[in-house]
Formats: structure tokens, sequence, C-alpha cells
């Protein structure tokens, strides 16, 4: 395994940890280019996200799993148009019909309600998710951690940071590989090349250049105010109290705000600011400085969200810290991260024709290049599930077994990379409601 910078440093590690699908809205995007029996099946995967990330993260040792965090959450997506409600609304109605097992963990409150328990002063509605479809984790302590017990566990496992891989061409030796892999430490030969490179995945695979796009995303950690309930302290909408691993919110005004309470400091991870970055924006990577108008917008978006009698005074005595990249403030960081879309609102996953590549493999019966990435900035709840699926996959696929051999029947085909698929490079979703995940539509749209 070979990363250009550190083991996590890409936007896995700058995420905010929720794992919380918006299956109501996804359906009904799915089922606009994919059957109903599909779009339920990408719907079903979505949510087991939350099972298979906190599953993951108990199994590490006991250092990981306390470093992990994971866990469930209240789960609150909130509504602050009446439209938007409405359409929320009826997109709930025919997910507890068609899709019962998943449907059924959501539940509607309406106004003055929908105030008190989410204690959002400004919204209209709100739909709340049981703990099977909202779950919460620190994505760069759990994949540093879970990286750290396969060097331990498997010696032919290698982690190689600070290799950047700057091509891969069809290897022509006597030996029995199929890739050579050049870096910039040198090269690596290999039989199988997978691309877990998510945005940047079209520079090495030149038949998906103009199907896998880039988009920004900000993201913040920072201190919520002194009147905002600790964790496992907020109104219950279960009957049953507030859950201790803390509360998340899907703030969908304008696009999508997103926050996730730590539960041991009442810290709050809040993402969005989409409408705040600037069209026509340019950057060749995620080390650039964050937008000026999105940093203005998430230092300031949060006591109006809450109102500022619910917020209260800002926290005061927060603990020294030599970390120069924590600052002292409410905000002790702003950062942005790069995220891929696809062209059909679809992660790419499974083995790579020659006519995406380019480039043949000497033995296919023995191996090939696969991908698993864009994922719509929607990763927490496509990521891990697809990397399972795709190690299936190349197992058989290794054996001389054809490229959909191995693949799970849980797993959606419609990820699969078809002709069909990659004869899409020239469609665009400007439409907002060309999107299965509308929330990410602004991000993608604008870079």
């Amino acid at each position: 395994m070979i990363e250009a910078r550190q083991a996590c440093s890409g936007a896995t590690g700058r995420n905010g940890g929720h794992i919380r699908p918006s299956s109501y809205s996804e359906y009904a995007g799915a089922k606009q280019s994919v059957s109903q029996a599909e779009a339920a099946k990408i719907t079903r995967l979505r949510s087991a996200h939350v099972d298979a990330l906190i599953s993951a993260a108990n199994s590490l040792p006991e250092e990981g799993r306390q470093a992990a965090e994971a866990r469930v959450v209240d789960s609150i997506d909130a509504f602050f148009d009446e439209k938007e409600w409405k359409t929320a609304i009826e997109q709930l109605q025919v997910l507890k019909r068609e899709v019962p097992d998943v449907g059924n963990e959501w539940t509607a409150f309406e106004k003055e309600e929908a105030r008190n328990i989410s204690l959002l002063s400004e919204t209209v509605g709100i739909l709340t998710g049981t703990p099977k479809v909202a779950g919460a984790i620190w994505p760069y302590r759990f994949i540093t951690h879970a990286l750290k017990s396969l060097l331990n566990d498997y010696p032919g496992f290698s982690l190689d940071t600070n290799t950047a891989a700057v091509g891969v061409s069809s290897y022509v030796g006597s030996s029995n590989f199929n890739y050579e892999v050049t870096t910039n430490r040198g090269k690596i030969l290999a039989k199988n090349v997978v691309y877990a490179t998510n945005a940047w995945t079209p520079h090495f695979v030149p038949g998906l250049q103009g199907l896998i796009r880039r988009g920004r995303l900000h993201m913040s950690a920072q201190l919520g105010g002194s009147g905002l309930p600790k964790a496992g302290s907020w109104p219950s909408y279960t009957g049953n109290g507030s859950l201790p691993g803390g509360r998340a919110w899907s703030l969908f005004r304008n696009g999508l705000d997103y926050i996730v309470q730590m539960p041991r400091n009442g810290e709050l991870m809040f993402g969005g600011g989409i409408e705040g970055d600037e069209p026509g924006t340019t950057f060749p990577s995620d080390s650039g400085p964050p937008s000026h108008t999105a940093v203005s917008y998430l230092n300031g978006a949060l006591p109006n969200y809450f109102g500022y009698d619910t917020w209260g005074s800002e926290r005061t005595g927060l603990p020294e810290t030599s970390d120069a990249n924590v600052w002292r403030g409410r905000t002790k960081r702003v950062w942005v991260g790069i995220e891929g879309s696809s062209s059909d609102s679809r992660p790419f996953v499974g083995r790579l024709p020659e006519t995406a590549t380019k480039r043949p493999a000497k033995n296919a019966t023995s191996g090939g290049e696969w991908v698993s990435a864009a994922f719509d900035g929607e990763g927490m709840c496509f990521a891990w599930l697809c990397g399972r699926a795709l190690s299936e996959m190349i197992k058989a696929g290794s054996s001389g077994l054809n490229s959909t051999a191995g693949l799970p029947d849980w797993f959606p085909q419609s990820f699969l990379v078809t002709g069909d698929r990659l004869s899409l490079r020239n469609i665009t979703r400007r439409d907002e409601k060309a999107w299965t995940y509308p929330r990410m539509a602004n991000a993608f749209r604008c870079h």
C-alpha cells in the first residue's frame, strides 16, 4: 500500500466522521437511474455502514477501540424550507412503503415539536433516525489504528508513506507480473493494482477522465456554546433519553451543513459552507488555503442555527496546547478536503476494462487493475463496504474467473465499471435533481 503523503492524509482523515445516510432522499434519487430493486440495494448498503464501521472499530485492539470513538448517535435531519420539508415527507412515505426495513427507522416531527427536540430555532421539520441508521467515528484514528493492526498481524503487508505513484504501465519483462508502478522512490512490480485514489483516479486511468470530477469541501472543529447540552443530555425524541454518543445533524439549507458532537468534550465537527465557496475556483490539491467566504460562514453559522439564547456564552477555560495547528478560540481549526464525484452519482467499483486503462495485462487471468472511487462526498456510507466487495472480486478475478465472480449478493451491480458507464463522459449533472446526493451538488457543480 503506497500513500503520496501520510497514512491518512486525504479526504478520509479530513471528514467529520458522520455515518449518516439520508435514506429517504437517496432512495428517491437512485430510482431515477436504476431499478427499484437496485435502488433498494444501494439504500440498504449505505445504511449497513453504521454497523459495519462500528463493528470494525470494535474489533481493533483496545487502544484502537478507544481512539476511534465509534458509536451510535442521536440523528436529526433538519429542514428550513416548507417545500423541501414536504418533499422529504413524501420521499419518506415511499421509503416506508417500498423499503420498510430502512424506512421504518425514520420518524418525522414538525414545527414546535421539531424545534423543541432539535434546539434549532428556525427549523420547520425534522426527520430522526434510530441507531441503526446513525453513527459516528473518528476516521483518522480508526484508519491509522487499523493499518497498525495490519502491520502487526501480517508480515507480508507493507505501508509506504510519502511514496507518490506517478505512473502505471504494462510490464513486459519475463516474470509473472502484470504491471510496473513508478513512484518517486522507485518501481514496484505487481499482478494487481487497486486504485483507492478517489478524485485523483483519472490521473492513472485515462478512460475515467471526465467521469470522475473533484469538489472541495470545508470542515471545522469548534467548541459549542455553554448553553448547548452535553452528549447524552439532549431532548429525547424516543422517550428513552438521549444517546451518550452525542448528537449529529444534517442541516438542509441551500445545500447541506452537518454537525457531529464529540462525546467527551462537546466539541462540534461542523462542515459545509458549500454555497460560500466561490464559483469557478480552481485548486490543485487539498493543501491550499480554505475559501475566505466559506471559513467566515463556518465561523458564524452555528450560533445562528441554534439561536443565540440557546447557544449561550462562549466557553472559557480552554485547555492549553502547544500544537501550533490548534487555534485557541472557539474555532480550533478549519481545513478542506477534496471529494470525487461520478457522472452518474454512483461509485466506480470493480475490475477496470482495458478500454478504461488503455493498457493490457500480460496475464489477465492472474490479476488486473481495480478501482473503488468516486463517492460523491458520501464515502463514510460507501467506501468501507465497497472495499469489502472489491476484495472478494479481486480474490475471484485473480484466480482466473470473470470480473463479476465473487460479487456479493448484497452489492449493487450498478457500481461496476461497464461500457455503458464509460460512455457517460460528456454528461454533466447541472440540474440538482440529477444528483442522487443533492446535498453535494453545489460543491461539485462549482468546480
